[in-house]
């Protein structure tokens, strides 16, 4: 099954769609769903599927392999990246931390400063914790 089926847009974020597609995809190589050697879908058919512009999808795809995450091969396809051990856990945080900054930037569109975020992630954290 491919990994971005299930994946859509969210207009109402804040966050433009490219990095949506661009974090959703490296999010899916941190978490191994997609591996090293795995092909990626064409820009034109990932466009397609999520409704969106090719030019879109594109800028994606070219800021994911200035990143390492993939690779284009000409007349081959696009792949996601051979990565050493070190750069596959750099990748793992690297999606994490993507997560991360979409959830500041949620929280910034909806009018909270810094204080009001470090605090709703203290008390989310110490909910966590609690027996």
């Amino acid at each position: 099954m491919n990994p971005l089926a299930t994946f859509e847009i969210d207009y109402n974020s804040g966050l433009p769609v490219w990095i949506q597609v661009k974090n959703r995809i490296a999010r899916l190589i941190g978490t191994g769903e997609y591996a090293a050697g795995d092909r990626l879908p064409t820009v034109r058919a990932l466009a397609v599927d999520l409704d969106i512009s090719y030019n879109t999808v594109n800028r994606a795809y070219m800021d994911l392999e200035r990143e390492g995450y993939i690779t284009t091969r000409k007349g081959r396809g696009t792949f996601v990246a051979e990565r050493r051990e070190v750069g596959a856990d750099r990748a793992a945080d690297a999606a994490i931390e993507l997560v991360i900054d979409d959830m500041i930037r949620a929280c910034a569109n909806a009018g909270m400063d810094d204080d009001d975020i470090v605090a709703l992630v203290r008390a989310r954290l110490a909910r966590r914790a609690a027996p």
